[in-house]
């Protein structure tokens, strides 16, 4: 790879350890991240937050040199990177975590840190040597384990430790490489209660001479550890500052809690509210490996309503939507649909059953036109092509067109009513005005409130509060995989400093 060619001169400061200058990075038509700056000074503390969708790991990624950047710069103490290989990045001194652990499981604790001491040095590495005689690596590696607290578990397999002990290990690995520049990225997601307050303290106690940036959903914890925080928006920066500056900042806000929320309710009559739910999820669990992703939640939907899962994202709403539609094996509790349990059955036989899910990402697929999508998903009952039709002009205008190359909202169409003509008990839809304009984002709007006048039941997944609380009867907030509220929807509506609480930075 080769760094785009720029006819200005590369800005170098002083003082500056990362400089992130104007970066775009385009995929095809798909612009990800349009002019984006940074600056972090040696010896910083940066966070970078926003919603779904805003960036943030692909700016990790540009950064890292997994990516090379369509246009701007990346310097590394005044050094161009943009368009380097990952190793070559890595050995100026840049090293980075993942969201997802990657370890070699069968080696132990110790043999882990040695490969990444090892990995990171110049030169000859003597790779022919047994790791056992890798002395000086093995010297690194046993004080990076001690300062994560793993001493007492080096000699244990990888694969043995709890998801929190992964994680710190990860954190020895990287930091046994002795980095100018740190990268976390979500360092936290999956930890248990204790697991989090633990590596919580570790990150904080870091040397606070080690350029540290950091990707993280718990806000709190980037409130409480970066000096600057960056906020990228649709893959814009919409902010930066400190945290009592991004705190305090109206736009800021508005992308987390809403700007106007401003509500289309509906009076929900006794025997609505009396009858029994078409949904029951009951103290439901869910993991990743040994990653905890749902610690319980139990919910209900009545025919006819329209519940809405809220929660800033990494907060579980998906796993949880995955979860009730089978494609992910619950680790406890029960799902209910209809009087009938159904937990833990596979997808095809819940869809069978009366479950339809519009999936985050919409899931376009691929060398088939709009029409024969839909008609795949046809079934009898009230919703026919012609009613999805009628819903959706928009659908018959391009029926003959490949789905894959409509834009996000006419594919947004598509998956509703591909879910529509499933003629479904429960329609579950899975955030969906993820990467949307605001024109689009009002035209969903528009379609749920149609659906729900027409008594369709809807369980919906979504971050955008204006849209959920616009549509919704009753809500429940997600926090680390537990409902932390439950309740109608008019009153979170009508309760700024609640939303604040729940929802806020």
């Amino acid at each position: 790879m080769t760094a785009p060619v720029n006819a200005a001169p590369l800005p170098v400061r002083p003082g500056i350890a990362l400089d992130i200058e104007n970066v775009t990075r385009r995929f095809g038509g798909v612009v990800a991240l349009k002019d984006v700056t940074i600056h972090v000074p040696a010896g910083g503390r940066h966070a970078v937050i926003g919603p779904n969708g805003a960036g943030k790991s692909t700016l990790f990624r540009v950064t890292s040199g997994e990516y090379p950047p369509s246009e701007g710069h990346v310097l590394l103490d005044g050094r161009n990177v943009g368009g380097m290989s990952p190793n070559r990045v890595a050995a100026l001194g840049l090293a980075r975590s993942f969201q997802t652990s990657s370890l070699f499981t069968e080696d132990t604790v110790l043999e882990n840190v040695v490969l990444a001491v090892l990995a990171h040095q110049s030169g000859r590495r003597d790779w022919w040597r047994p790791l056992a005689a890798q002395t000086q690596a093995a010297r690194v590696a046993q004080a990076a384990l001690e300062r994560m607290g793993l001493s007492a578990q080096a000699h244990r397999p990888a694969g043995a430790l709890s998801h929190g002990e992964k994680r710190q290990l990860e954190l020895a690995m990287v930091l046994a490489q002795e980095p100018r520049l740190l990268m976390l990225d979500e360092p936290l997601a999956g930890l248990s209660a204790h697991e989090r307050e633990h590596v919580m303290g570790l990150i904080l106690n870091l040397p606070r001479e080690l350029t540290t940036v950091l990707i993280e959903h718990d806000l709190a914890f980037c409130l409480d550890f970066a000096d600057h925080l960056t906020v990228l928006s649709n893959g814009e920066l919409l902010a930066t500052g400190t945290p009592e500056e991004i705190r305090t900042n109206a736009e800021v806000q508005a992308v987390y809690v809403g700007s106007a929320l401003e509500r289309q309710g509906r009076v929900v009559s006794p025997e609505s509210l009396a009858a029994a739910p078409v949904l029951q999820v009951s103290d439901l669990r869910a993991a990743y490996g040994s990653a905890v992703a749902l610690g319980g939640v139990s919910l209900a939907v009545r025919p006819g309503e329209v519940v809405a899962v809220l929660g800033r994202n990494g907060m579980g709403k998906t796993t949880l939507m995955t979860t009730v539609m089978g494609w992910r094996k619950p680790t406890g509790g029960a799902v209910t649909l209809a009087g009938q349990d159904v937990t833990g059955l596979r997808a095809s036989t819940l869809a069978a059953r009366g479950l339809s899910l519009v999936p985050q990402g919409r899931r376009m697929m691929a060398e088939l036109t709009v029409e024969e999508e839909l008609r795949l998903a046809l079934r009898p009952g009230k919703w026919t092509l012609a009613r999805v039709y009628e819903t959706f002009p928009r659908l018959k205008e391009r029926q003959r067109s490949l789905s894959t190359t409509l834009s996000g909202g006419e594919q947004q169409m598509v998956a509703i009513g591909r879910a529509l003509l499933q003629n479904p008990r429960v329609l579950l839809l899975d955030e969906p005005t993820e990467g949307l304009s605001p024109l689009m984002v009002t035209v969903v709007r528009d379609v749920l409130l149609q659906l729900r006048e027409s008594g369709e039941t809807i369980l919906l997944a979504e971050q955008n509060l204006d849209l959920a609380l616009a549509v919704a009867d009753r809500v429940y907030v997600l926090d680390h995989g537990s409902v932390s509220f439950a309740g109608d929807a008019a009153h979170l509506a009508e309760n700024r400093a609640l939303v604040q609480e729940l929802m806020g930075v």
